[in-house]
């Protein structure tokens, strides 16, 4: 019996790709219902299983450990609001989503994914290695950030701000933690008047790169 041909594998080894990444799809989309449901330390292989449908041994035959999934799920996160950010910015313009950039970030933080991501952050505290793979997984969203803005002002011929890393961290920190207080206390915490006046501190803050003399 002659052997099969190699490219008759093919279309198989694709069909078992894509099962796996279907399977490794719901069993993230499970881990973060479960994070915003019911917090981080709730948060077992059982209760992801029986949410996504599967067996235990099929999240650790993806995950070894709870802290892999977890990073998995951080990096998931970013991946789409990457992807979301990218279509808004599309549609708007770059000078137009960098105006409305604060507002875009503010809107994300406040969605469940974002906030099964401050359980996992706030996680790490007591978890060593949770936050020695999250620490990393945030470097590489970082740099990936950063090299994003800097091109979007490449685009308009604008020096980015000297202290664009630094505003970016205040930003993000900010944002989270406004969407955790609303969490807490739901209109009290007033957060669009707290957005726009953090609006109007980046606006006096932001300065252009000094130019070098000539």
């Amino acid at each position: 019996m002659s052997a099969r041909p190699a490219s008759m594998n093919k279309p198989q080894r694709r069909k078992q790709a894509d099962r796996r990444a279907d399977t490794r799809r719901r069993i993230i989309d499970a881990t973060i219902r479960c994070l915003y449901r019911l917090g981080y330390s709730s948060t077992t292989f059982a209760l992801v299983a029986e949410a996504a449908d599967v067996s235990r041994g099929i999240i650790s035959y993806h995950f070894l450990t709870k802290a892999d999934l977890m990073v998995a799920v951080r990096d998931a996160v970013y991946l789409e609001e990457r992807r979301q950010v990218d279509e808004v910015r599309a549609k708007l313009g770059t000078e137009k989503y960098l105006q409305e950039l604060p507002r875009i970030v503010m809107a994300g933080m406040r969605r469940e994914p974002a906030i099964a991501v401050n359980e996992i952050l706030l996680a790490a505290r007591a978890d060593p290695e949770l936050s020695a793979k999250l620490r990393q997984e945030e470097q590489e969203i970082e740099r990936h950030t950063l090299a994003s803005q800097r091109d979007n002002y490449a685009e308009l011929g604008v020096a980015p701000p000297a202290n664009l890393a630094v505003m970016s961290r205040v930003a993000v920190a900010t944002f989270r933690g406004l969407a955790i207080a609303e969490l807490v206390q739901g209109e009290d915490a007033e957060i669009d008047a707290c957005v726009e006046y953090v609006i109007q501190l980046f606006e006096k803050a932001r300065a252009p790169a000094p130019s070098s003399a000539s």
